[in-house]
């Protein structure tokens, strides 16, 4: 009986910590006036699968959640992308790009920086034939980036209270990201959990979210889906949903 009673409270400790919180406003812009913010649980079993030994393979490690702090240091500090990771077009307007990460979160800066150069890099980018920005990306170097060298865009990874800080008058509320000041201030939440319209597509939402920020940062307004079944523009907010489209990560409309 009281074996019976410790596995019934594994199984449900497990429940929960597999719980995962994203948020849905109630309107389309979360810097609108009166926007309220609800949450919404999205459940997974992963938790629970690794509790009953089931989904992980003998021998290797149980997945793990990744991990969110509510604040950093406060700090943004300038991060290089790795040497050759940032494949610059050969032609189009010229956009300067600094990549900041806030001191204190869970997360490798390197690895940040090298995500944010792969999406910048893909061809179907912000820099690829398929759309009509054709610009090409830059990098300014952390040294310069310090001594106040122009930039055109900073991509900055932030805890949720630094992205209210500097998001703000636009209503973040310590679960989404934006665009501000020249700025597309990455919520750290968000990065690390993803959101309901990618479900286990963690990478996927990763590019749709640097894709989408920087995308404000080029001059874009936000989007909507055309219709059910139609690939969801990048500038639409994807995060709260999908109205009825297909998640789709990248400014150009088709895959090829």
């Amino acid at each position: 009986m009281r074996r019976q009673r410790a596995l019934a409270g594994a199984a449900v400790a497990a429940c929960l910590v597999a719980d995962v919180w994203t948020v849905a406003l109630a309107a389309n812009d979360p810097g609108a006036s009166g926007a309220v913010a609800t949450l919404t649980r999205v459940s997974t079993d992963v938790g629970l699968r690794t509790a009953t030994g089931g989904g992980t393979p003998e021998g290797q490690p149980a997945p793990q959640t990744p991990r969110v702090v509510d604040r950093g240091d406060g700090h943004l500090r300038p991060v290089a992308m790795p040497e050759g990771a940032l494949r610059t077009a050969t032609e189009g307007r010229r956009v300067r790009v600094g990549i900041e990460v806030e001191g204190g979160l869970p997360v490798e800066a390197t690895d940040f920086a090298a995500a944010v150069a792969a999406t910048l890099s893909d061809e179907r980018g912000w820099q690829g034939p398929g759309v009509k920005d054709r610009v090409r990306f830059v990098e300014v170097p952390p040294a310069d980036l310090a001594k106040g060298a122009a930039v055109d865009v900073r991509i900055a990874l932030a805890s949720p209270e630094t992205t209210d800080r500097l998001c703000a008058p636009l209503q973040t509320r310590g679960q989404v990201s934006c665009h501000n000041g020249g700025r597309a201030v990455i919520n750290l939440r968000r990065w690390q959990l993803g959101a309901e319209a990618y479900g286990a597509d963690l990478d996927g939402y990763r590019t749709y979210v640097v894709n989408h920020e920087v995308g404000h940062s080029l001059g874009h307004g936000h989007a909507y889906c055309s219709g059910p079944g139609e690939v969801a523009p990048v500038m639409m907010q994807q995060t709260y949903g999908l109205k009825g489209c297909t998640a789709w990560p990248w400014p150009s409309a088709t895959s090829g």
